[in-house]
């Protein structure tokens, strides 16, 4: 008689679900051009996708995620993730989703822990609402490829975050030059409260471990890094 293997088989189903990562490319050939919702739809049809805790969308060639990649179809299966933890999105176009992140977003707010965003798109206070609308969101990772100085709507002041959320876990931050975000982020959540800091170019590097002296535990930062260059010999003399 052959061993009864169903409970090895729904024990690791989980795990095989774990993490999923989809794309899209807007110069590949039609046939190939929008991958994105591919695997959504997939993993959808046999319902697995409640069972995914992390999820990356990965975009090509500096084109924006906006709400016309959420149609009414793939928003159906993006819905479907009920269950995630971490989210990481490229080029997410933030402005274009406002001021209503709740029909795309808002089944994510209750079990979203880690947000992750290369070069997200919008004002400092529109990139900090959308991270306010995570109530218990705890590590936040902000990647840009290149170093730009941009230029901040400082007066944009109308956008106030649903909710402060905790943010106590690690902050990952490359070549981030947007200062006024930062700022924000202290003014509106009532400071800052990180215990791991990851920095590289990081222009308010001063402000951060200020914020976070007496919750910070460990703290790493790059000898090569011109803005960590004061800071870091400020630590090791």
């Amino acid at each position: 008689m052959l061993p009864d293997l169903s409970f090895v088989v729904h024990g690791t189903v989980p795990h095989l679900h774990h993490s999923l990562t989809t794309e899209d490319d807007p110069f590949a050939p039609e046939s190939d051009r929008h991958r994105w919702p591919r695997p959504l739809k997939a993993m959808f049809k046999l319902n697995l996708l409640p069972l995914v805790k992390r999820f990356r969308i990965r975009r090509w060639h500096n084109s924006w995620f906006t709400p016309e990649l959420l149609n009414e179809r793939n928003l159906r299966y993006f819905s479907a993730l009920t269950n995630l933890q971490e989210l990481g999105i490229d080029e997410l176009g933030i402005s274009s989703f406002m001021p209503n992140l709740r029909p795309c977003f808002g089944h994510l707010a209750p079990t979203l822990r880690f947000l992750a965003l290369r070069r997200p798109n919008g004002s400092s206070r529109q990139i900090v609402y959308f991270i306010g609308f995570f109530p218990n969101l705890q590590d936040l990772k902000l990647h840009y490829p290149f170093l730009v100085d941009e230029q901040e709507n400082i007066a944009d002041t109308t956008l106030i975050p649903l909710s402060s959320p905790p943010l106590r876990g690690r902050l990952t931050l490359t070549l981030f030059m947007r200062e006024q975000i930062v700022k924000d982020m202290v003014t509106l959540f009532g400071g800052l409260r990180f215990r791991h800091m990851d920095l590289f170019g990081v222009k308010c590097l001063p402000l951060l471990l200020e914020q976070c002296a007496e919750t910070l535990e460990t703290l790493r930062l790059y000898p090569t890094d011109p803005y960590a260059k004061p800071v870091f010999r400020f630590i090791t003399e």
